[in-house]
């Protein structure tokens, strides 16, 4: 009987079928502009890896929210924290984690961006960080990646391995029981969603421009969303950062339009992590004002990861409450959106071919009058989302109220003369970055 993968609209094209098929019998296909995977069944011998591999069909064991360990914190050097997304969390974890292994061999796993697409890359070296740091809006590709993985494993390296929570599953899906290796850590973004190729090839296009330099840019600005989330692009063979209310990329990707489908009913957004750590912008978090490049929120959420955080040298860590980090960052708990019902959606196809090419760009960067029609499902997914938060806390409030503690602050040493040199770094070079 012939293998059964996830359907379109629920798989997550973390490619891990592909990759544990011995028998070149998963194709991967494009779909409106997403990774999907068909078996050819000419080449199938029927082993059912695929099946076992694939975290939809199959499900994996995730972490325990009882064990969940709160941080916000940032990387100590001031150029990676202003050169990453957030505070730099995942870039200070990575610099420690090959400080930590010095006399092992180490690799790190993380997306980079080459020529407008993102691939998943493997670095051996401390100062190819850089690579794999700041944020990517677009699914990388993951193929051959896992692979690689299991033969580093088994040469004896330790991995630190990064990418979106449905891909992290894939992995352990293809690693099966060698999940448990404890010479494996995985980090996990929180995910807003991941939009197709074709938000950033339309983005390109209206601008008239050849690349995409950054997906998020804080050399200009701060950690604020207004200033932070903007698209730096080639314009004129000149390097130019968009100002946010003209970001084409961010209005598609804010719409949800051009997303992966099963991004809209996330099985990984809940409160029982997948990876090991967890990492996301620490959005709502009281700090000083002249503190404005960034802070990571980053949750240990098992034994392994915190001993990681805690003998990290190279971020700067305190403790905080799962209560604000769930203030700030829905994608902790629940993914799921209306947006999916929206015809476009369901049947984009079919509006490709009856709508101009002008009016889908319109409906799909929620311009008005159209953004009146997105408003409904944007509306139905604020209420759920504030439903399933009071259920969520209600359910930490019975098994794990520590974790919803408020912090007193109060006994938080903020690194005050390292942060006023950070912000006078920052005035003295704003004019011409």
């Amino acid at each position: 009987m012939y293998p059964h993968l996830a359907k379109d609209k629920n798989c997550t094209g973390c490619l891990a079928c592909y990759d544990v098929c011995n028998h070149n019998a998963i194709k991967i296909i494009t779909k409106n502009s997403h990774q999907h995977v068909r078996v050819d069944i000419n080449a199938c011998r029927e082993c059912g890896l695929c099946e076992k591999s694939c975290p939809i069909i199959t499900p994996i064991r995730k972490n325990e929210f009882e064990a969940m360990k709160v941080y916000g914190g940032w990387a100590n050097d001031e150029q990676t924290r202003i050169d990453a997304a957030s505070g730099g969390g995942f870039a200070g974890l990575a610099q420690s984690f090959f400080h930590l292994h010095k006399e092992d061999k180490v690799a790190v796993i993380g997306a980079a961006l080459v020529n407008n697409r993102v691939y998943h890359k493997l670095i051996e070296h401390e100062k190819d960080i850089t690579l794999l740091t700041n944020s990517k809006y677009i699914q990388s590709y993951t193929q051959g990646i896992y692979k690689e993985v299991s033969k580093k494993l088994k040469n004896g390296y330790w991995i630190l391995f990064s990418g979106c929570p449905c891909q992290i599953a894939g992995l352990y899906g293809y690693l099966g029981k060698k999940r448990d290796c404890e010479r494996l850590i995985t980090i996990e973004v929180v995910c807003h969603g991941i939009a197709s190729h074709e938000a950033l090839d339309l983005h390109l296009e209206y601008y008239k421009s050849s690349h995409i330099y950054r997906f998020r840019d804080k050399r200009k600005g701060t950690q604020d969303w207004k200033f932070s989330q903007c698209t730096t692009i080639e314009q004129n063979g000149k390097e130019v950062k968009l100002k946010r209310k003209d970001d084409i990329f961010y209005s598609i990707y804010a719409g949800w339009m051009l997303d992966r489908k099963s991004c809209s009913n996330c099985q990984f957004s809940e409160i029982n992590r997948v990876a090991d750590i967890t990492l996301a912008d620490f959005w709502g978090l009281p700090v000083p004002d002249y503190y404005k490049q960034g802070v990571s929120l980053i949750i240990a959420n098992n034994s392994k990861a915190n001993s990681l955080i805690k003998n990290a040298d190279s971020i700067y860590t305190f403790e905080d409450s799962l209560r604000t980090a769930i203030d700030g960052n829905p994608h902790l708990f629940t993914g799921y959106k209306f947006i999916q019902y929206h015809p476009i959606v369901i049947w984009p196809n079919f509006f490709r071919k009856v709508l101009s090419k002008k009016l889908r760009f319109n409906i799909l960067t929620n311009k008005m009058p159209y953004k009146l029609f997105w408003a409904f499902y944007k509306l139905a997914t604020i209420y759920l989302t504030k439903y399933r938060k009071q259920q969520t806390i209600k359910k930490l409030q019975e098994k794990a109220p520590n974790l919803l503690k408020i912090i007193n602050r109060g006994g938080v040493k903020w690194p005050i003369p390292k942060l006023q040199k950070i912000h006078e770094y920052e005035n003295r070079n704003n004019h011409h970055l």
